[in-house]
C-alpha cells in the first residue's frame, strides 16, 4: 500500500512539475516576444529536451518565420550561453544567423531563421539510405561549413556532428544546427567533459583527451557510411566496412581515412575530405 501511495505521489509531483514548467515557459515566451521588433506570436513547439526547447514564431504581416530557442531551466542555461557565444562569431552558408539574443539573463535565448525542411535523420529513416550523388553533395556542404569553424585563428570544434543536427531544405540547402557542444581547439576535455553522441564521437572524446578537428572528421566519416548503407552507427569503433560492391571501391578508402581510430592517422583537414569527395567519379 505504501508503495502504491508513493507511486501516486510521484505521478502527481511529476504532473505538477510539468505544469509549472509550461507556465514558466508561457511567461518566458510572452516576455521575449515583447522584446522583439514587430508583432510575433508562438506557433508550434518544435523541440523539447532536457537542455533546451525551441518554438516556431510567426510574425504579423511577414511571410518568414523565426525559431526561438531557450534554455529548459537555469541548470542548462550554460549550454545555451555557450552556443550563443559561438554563433555570434560565425558567418557562413549553412550556419544559423542570430537575429536576436539575450545571453546575460538567467534564462538565455536567441532567435534564428526557420529552415523549413527535414533533418538528415528523418530522411534516412524514410528512405533507409541515400544515393552516392546525394551523399557526396551533403558531405561536401558539411565540409564547407566545418571549414568555417576550423579555419578560424582560434579553431572551433563543432563536436556533435550527427544526422539529427543537419537540416535539409527542399531547395537543396544544408544547414548545421545546435552549437552547444562546440569547444575551442586546445581546451582540455577533462575541463569541459564528454562532448558528442555515442556512435559518432571519436575515441579521444571518450578518453577525455585533448581533441581537435579530427573529432569532426571522424563523425563525418561515420555519417558518409550511414548515408550510403543506412541503419545507425556501429556500436564498436572500426566497423565501417561498406558491403555494397557497386560503390565500395569509390568510397571505402575515404571512409577509412576519416574514421581511423588514431587521430594522427585520419585526414587532417576537412578541405582534403572535400577534395576527395569532389574527385569521386559517380555514375
Amino acid at each position: 500500500m505504501k508503495d502504491e501511495v508513493r507511486a501516486g505521489n510521484d505521478d502527481r509531483e511529476m504532473e505538477e512539475m510539468l505544469m509549472r514548467r509550461e507556465y514558466e515557459t508561457g511567461n518566458s515566451l510572452k516576455k521575449i516576444m515583447e522584446r522583439l521588433p514587430g508583432r510575433w506570436y508562438p506557433g508550434q513547439r518544435l523541440h523539447q529536451g532536457t537542455m533546451s526547447e525551441a518554438w516556431l514564431l510567426c510574425g504579423e504581416g511577414v511571410s518568414w518565420k523565426l525559431v526561438l530557442k531557450l534554455a529548459a531551466d537555469e541548470k542548462s542555461a550554460w549550454a545555451l550561453r555557450r552556443e550563443i557565444h559561438f554563433l555570434r562569431q560565425l558567418r557562413g552558408e549553412g550556419i544559423p544567423f542570430l537575429y536576436h539574443y539575450k545571453i546575460s539573463s538567467v534564462m538565455p535565448w536567441y532567435t534564428m531563421p526557420f529552415y523549413d525542411g527535414e533533418t538528415l535523420r528523418e530522411r534516412l529513416d524514410g528512405r533507409h539510405s541515400l544515393t552516392e550523388r546525394e551523399t557526396a553533395r551533403i558531405g561536401r556542404r558539411l565540409c564547407k561549413i566545418l571549414d568555417v569553424l576550423h579555419r578560424r585563428e582560434e579553431p572551433i570544434i563543432y563536436g556533435d556532428l550527427k544526422p539529427e543536427n543537419v537540416i535539409l531544405t527542399p531547395d537543396g540547402g544544408v544547414y548545421l544546427l545546435d552549437y552547444g557542444n562546440a569547444w575551442y581547439q586546445g581546451e582540455e576535455q577533462g575541463n569541459i567533459g564528454f562532448r558528442g553522441t555515442p556512435g559518432y564521437a571519436a575515441p579521444e572524446c571518450w578518453h577525455l583527451e585533448r581533441a581537435g578537428v579530427g573529432v569532426d572528421i571522424f563523425a563525418l566519416g561515420v555519417m558518409l557510411h550511414e548515408m550510403l548503407e543506412g541503419g545507425k552507427p556501429r556500436e564498436h569503433f572500426g566497423q565501417y566496412a561498406l558491403e555494397n560492391d557497386a560503390y565500395k571501391k569509390r568510397w571505402q578508402a575515404l571512409i577509412n581515412a576519416c574514421t581511423a581510430l588514431n587521430a594522427e592517422k585520419r585526414i587532417r583537414d576537412v578541405r582534403e575530405a572535400d577534395r576527395q569527395l569532389k574527385s569521386l567519379t559517380i555514375p
